[in-house]
């Protein structure tokens, strides 16, 4: 890889237009699968699969934006602007943690890979478990928001089961998208 190349695979513009796309993605996939939750008026989503994606293949940070936001504006969009600020805090957390855990996997074999992307997608669910957990008692009572934790559980399974596919795709496709970890 030359000097050029490099410099383009970590240029501000395309950072930016990464975490957009990812932003957007996630959004979408929030917004256009919702399963509603009556105890506590929310709903379950695949926007995990976007949130493990990115954490899996561009790390903490972007998973970290593109997590909180996305799942934030899905929240306005679709009329749960109620839920907006916990889920900017808890799927934003949630994409760190996720990315934290993952590490880079831009030298990593597929093998290895396996066992981080667990402990990553413990790590995520665990934080978005417990962050709507705490977010749904203080909204609307502890009883409501516990009802709502096995769907959180099988929607952050959902998320890295569909993620895992996608990662792998794009590492064999584009490979240079494995560089720009942040």
């Amino acid at each position: 890889m030359d000097n050029n190349e490099k410099r383009i695979q970590f240029s501000p513009a395309l950072r930016i237009a990464t975490l957009s796309v990812l932003t957007a993605a996630t959004a979408f996939f929030t917004f256009a699968v919702r399963i509603p939750i009556a105890p506590t008026r929310g709903y379950l989503n695949l926007g995990d699969v976007i949130i493990y994606f990115a954490a899996f293949t561009f790390g903490p940070f972007t998973a970290l934006f593109a997590g909180g936001l996305g799942t934030a504006l899905a929240d306005i969009i679709s009329g749960y602007s109620q839920w907006a600020p916990i889920s900017l805090v808890v799927h934003g957390l949630q994409g760190l943690a996720a990315g934290f855990v993952a590490g880079s996997a831009a030298s990593t074999a597929v093998s290895r890979l396996r066992l981080r992307w667990l402990g990553a997608a413990c790590a995520g669910t665990l934080v978005m478990c417990a962050g709507y957990l705490g977010g749904g008692a203080l909204m609307v009572g502890f009883g409501a928001a516990l009802v709502e934790l096995p769907g959180n559980i099988l929607q952050n399974l959902a998320g890295v089961l569909g993620a895992i596919p996608l990662t792998l795709a794009i590492r064999r496709a584009y490979p240079p998208a494995l560089e720009m970890h942040w």
